[in-house]
């Protein structure tokens, strides 16, 4: 093929919700250079993407929903292969948001012997039965693409004999959006959204959480960690040791206030936790949010409390936004936090040492400063969408 030639890429994902993942595509296929590649959008008919199909079309980027009744209809493999054929489609670009998923393009791309690419946004070991088909289709595919280095030697693990198709492209966020989201947000609004949905009085301190409300994002872990830091404070009332330290008195803790945005299976789970440890003065379950920059804005600093992660593209919003983070070493996260530089990276599954993290972030202004400064100068320079697309151009 003459370079001069666009190639026509289709970029596919058979989820039926939208989150990071789809989020990647988005701003992949926004971000592309048009000059050179077509991009088209391939996904399901239900109602839940229909703002990402929405932002797609804004973008003057042509969406073809499927007419499926779910996921695992078979009719999609002859939907996709008219669309392959009929498009004159180049490259097939699967966005894989569980690692059995995409099966029916896979498939497509097979028969129609369309190059296919594809990026394992999450992945995990599959049970035997998924496994055994996975493997036969990694065989079609020429490249696969990962969002960490952490992922790409899980994925090396459970599939060696494709090694060498595994590459690692940092998933990215774009910092233009996010200043714009925020350039006319000032003290005003600040204080409304503190005092209104954060239920904060005006020395609180704010530590926010945006996650979905699932085991893998840990938010029971920092439940208990704030629990320790409260009864820690309790202790440090009725003991005149010297050695008590600031962030422990109990004025701190009366101002301590923790917002999680977001929603989920764990829901119901959380806010029984939430009473049963006597934290509804301090905890707040706000929902899903929709002007996530603000919230940003509005906190004082940040927490990902992750049990399992594939990346944690989370924290590049928080960095973007000016928020100190704390955050765990799960998945490719201390591929974009530097412990102590640009955040402070605590093991996993232990609230111990995510509540003395806490403690000291509480109890330093200076670091919170320090932090903040630092990893908004490097999610600029290392983590723009614009730098990931040109990454995914090479390999188209």
């Amino acid at each position: 093929m003459a370079n001069d030639i666009k190639k026509n890429i289709l970029f596919f994902t058979d989820t039926p919700l939208s989150g990071g993942a789809e989020l990647q595509m988005y701003l992949l296929a926004k971000f592309i250079d048009r000059k050179k590649f077509n991009p088209t959008i391939c996904i399901g008919p239900y109602k839940t993407l229909d703002k990402l199909a929405k932002n797609f079309e804004n973008e003057e980027i042509r969406v073809i929903r499927l007419p499926i009744k779910h996921k695992n209809d078979i009719s999609q493999l002859h939907l996709i292969k008219d669309i392959l054929e009929k498009e004159e489609i180049h490259i097939l670009h699967i966005h894989l948001w569980n690692p059995a998923s995409g099966k029916f393009a896979l498939l497509a791309g097979k028969a129609t012997k369309t190059p296919i690419i594809t990026t394992e946004h999450d992945p995990f070991k599959l049970n035997p039965i998924k496994n055994f088909f996975k493997k036969l289709t990694l065989n079609y595919i020429k490249t696969i693409t990962a969002p960490s280095n952490d992922n790409k030697k899980l994925l090396q693990s459970l599939y060696p004999d494709h090694q060498g198709k595994i590459k690692v492209i940092q998933n990215g966020i774009d910092t233009t959006w996010w200043k714009s989201q925020i350039l006319s947000f000032g003290q005003e609004d600040r204080e409304k959204i503190r005092k209104e949905l954060f239920h904060a009085e005006e020395h609180s301190l704010i530590g926010l959480t945006v996650a979905e409300l699932h085991p893998r994002k840990g938010i029971h872990i920092l439940l208990q960690s704030i629990e320790q830091i409260i009864k820690n404070a309790g202790k440090s009332a009725n003991n005149s040791s010297r050695n008590q330290s600031p962030n422990l008195k109990p004025e701190v803790i009366q101002n301590l206030r923790f917002v999680i945005a977001g929603d989920g299976p764990q829901r119901k789970v959380l806010e029984r936790l939430i009473a049963k440890r006597g934290l509804t003065e301090n905890v707040f379950l706000l929902g899903r949010q929709s002007k996530i920059p603000r919230l940003m804005k509005s906190a004082d600093f940040f927490i990902l409390p992750s049990v399992r992660e594939a990346f944690g593209l989370v924290n590049l919003e928080a960095m973007i936004s000016g928020l100190p983070i704390i955050a765990t070493d799960a998945g490719g996260i201390p591929e974009i936090l530097e412990d102590g530089k640009t955040g402070l990276i605590v093991p996993r599954n232990n609230s111990k040492k995510l509540a003395e993290a806490i403690q000291k972030i509480i109890s330093s202004k200076a670091l919170r400063q320090k932090l903040s400064k630092n990893a908004e100068k490097v999610v600029k320079e290392k983590f723009d969408a614009k730098n990931m697309a040109k990454k995914y151009q090479k390999i188209f």
